[in-house]
């Protein structure tokens, strides 16, 4: 942890301490941006820079926010594969975290979860509002079948890309895009 960050002046003369700070805002303002509290992209960023895990405790200190703030920030960023709970040998039932620094890592697992779950509902329900138009004689039915299958194709389309997403690492798929943008 940073002991000496809370002496004033000596985090401001520091250019680690700056630096930090200045990833550590930008993060903020990141969280910001994707709909969550600031506080979620600070607390990050404290745990970004950490060389152990760190507990709810240790960063209550370190952020001086209060503790269910920072327990209702680590369930979030835990569900959003941001940070990993831990245990360490020796404390027991105590939860600890640490940010996880692969972020394509994170997009993996975020579009395995939640673009997956999102994908199944809306294919479920394509599906179904498709076997209740099928054989109905009316225009509007007609009509709106199109429509369903159109956004069928774009859903099998997005399942396929979601395949390839998810089981590519970030350098394949960076050397590919680059191969296609010269073709």
């Amino acid at each position: 942890m940073n002991e000496g960050a809370d002496d004033a002046g000596t985090a401001r003369d520091d250019p680690v301490e700056q630096a930090r700070e200045e990833v550590i805002q930008a993060l903020e303002r990141s969280a910001e941006v994707y709909g969550l509290n600031q506080s979620y992209g600070r607390l990050y960023g404290v745990l970004f820079f950490e060389n152990e895990p760190l507990s709810l405790d240790e960063l209550v200190e370190e952020s001086g926010y209060a503790k269910s703030t920072v327990s209702t920030a680590m369930q979030k960023l835990n569900r959003l594969h941001l940070v990993h709970r831990r245990s360490v040998p020796g404390e027991g039932k105590k939860a600890f975290y640490e940010a996880e620094t692969d972020f394509w890592h994170v997009v993996q697992k975020f579009l395995q979860h939640e673009v997956r779950r999102e994908i199944d509902v809306m294919t479920r329900a394509l599906d179904s509002a498709a076997d209740r138009l099928d054989g109905v004689d009316d225009e509007q039915a007609q009509a709106d079948l199109e429509r369903i299958e159109s956004l069928r194709t774009m859903y099998d389309r997005s399942e396929r890309l979601l395949d390839i997403l998810t089981s590519s690492s970030i350098d394949r798929l960076t050397g590919l895009l680059e191969r296609l943008r010269r073709d």
